[in-house]
């Protein structure tokens, strides 16, 4: 195994406080197995949290500075970190937890969604001198200015793939909710399969997708620098891996967005104009299999951050918000439609993933609504 090993457990990991115990013990048996291995585990904030700080600030001033913005988010991340920390130190084993004002990640000032610019491993590498396992505080950084930064939304995938590349790491472990990757989000289609192998280039499509089972720019990292993915899911104890991302391999994923905006036009003029604007604002356009019409998405993006778009048009434009984006994923292949309505994405979803999966249908198991921890209203 790697000297340094890296792991990020996501906030479905964090229904509770004792999951925090769990995952210590777990920790603490990986030290005493393998006498000096080091764990950087990187974590995300309890389930629900970020959204309920998210509500929060919005509620003290809508208008709030987006700086404002990523402090306030950031701290469900930090909580969690040194809640970890706390159970692990709990049990003999030496830990210490970093965020992003001595992590040294250093950013731009694109708050929410911030590119990092330098990762100096000064302090982690004294921290690693003396600590078996250090927690990390994900998604977030600190710019010139030493404000900190989001690196995006659920973007804790992205600084593990960031640390395990900084410290020469061969793989990164990533933990969520369900069986590693799979061919739809289960939760909304029961009978999605996992997927045992995926290339990076397939499995960034994905994501820019709009599905939120990895981070995009974590899986373009992982393929710049040849680190394996690998995703599991912890389980009595122990996390279990179902699957593996890396060299180029068959799949088939059916994805669904919701919160997506999409701009309409029949000029190819004004399509050009938006997509590079779009792609100037790093808001990943995505180009919608329309024969009628010229239509371009963006997942989740902020519209309010991107000026005013209307004046990129000379001619007949639609702009539409809180739109849903089917997305059927063949190999490198991809094929989008969009629709008004949630039921109508979903029942479609439904035909293509049967379409892919003819016998998905037969053993469907129950998944039941995707949990959200009780205990993130302490943090407001």
């Amino acid at each position: 195994m790697d000297a340094t090993s890296i792991i990020k457990f996501g906030g479905s990991s964090f229904l509770n406080f004792h999951d925090y115990s769990k995952i210590a013990l777990f920790l603490s048996e990986c030290v005493r197995s393998y006498p000096g291995s080091k764990y950087i585990v990187v974590v995300s904030a309890m389930s629900g949290t970020t959204g309920r700080l998210k509500e929060a600030i919005d509620s003290i001033d809508p208008n709030a500075p987006k700086r404002v913005h990523d402090g306030t988010l950031a701290t469900g991340e930090i909580i969690s970190a040194h809640f970890l920390e706390a159970a692990t130190s709990r049990l003999g084993i030496r830990c210490c937890s970093l965020n992003a004002l001595n992590l040294g990640l250093k950013t731009n000032s694109e708050f929410g969604s911030a590119a990092c610019t330098e990762f100096d491993l000064t302090n982690i590498s004294r921290k690693l001198a003396y600590n078996d396992v250090i927690v990390v505080a994900g998604g977030q950084g600190v710019s010139e200015e030493q404000s900190i930064t989001m690196l995006g939304r659920n973007s804790s995938d992205y600084t593990a793939l960031l640390l395990a590349s900084a410290v020469g790491a061969t793989h990164c472990t990533i933990v969520s909710d369900v069986p590693g990757v799979m061919s739809a989000d289960p939760y909304l289609l029961p009978q999605a399969r996992t997927i045992k192998s995926i290339g990076f280039r397939t499995m960034a499509g994905v994501a820019e997708s709009g599905a939120k089972v990895l981070y995009g720019k974590a899986v373009s990292h992982a393929e710049k620098f040849g680190i394996e993915i690998r995703c599991g899911r912890f389980e009595n104890g122990e996390i279990n891996i179902y699957t593996t991302i890396g060299k180029e391999s068959p799949a088939s994923i059916v994805v669904v967005s919701k919160a997506v905006t999409i701009i309409s036009t029949e000029s190819k003029s004004d399509f050009d104009n938006a997509f590079e604007w779009l792609e100037l604002k790093n808001q990943s356009p995505l180009i919608i299999d329309n024969k009628k019409k010229r239509e371009i998405a963006f997942v989740g993006g902020d519209r309010s951050s991107l000026g005013k778009l209307e004046l990129l048009f000379k001619d007949a434009y639609s702009i539409t918000d809180n739109a849903y984006l089917v997305s059927e994923h063949i190999g490198l292949s991809v094929i989008r439609s969009s629709f008004a309505s949630h039921e109508a994405a979903v029942q479609h979803a439904s035909l293509r993933h049967e379409s892919l999966y003819p016998s998905a249908n037969a053993e469907v198991p129950e998944w039941t609504e995707k949990a959200r921890s009780e205990k993130s209203n302490i943090f407001i």
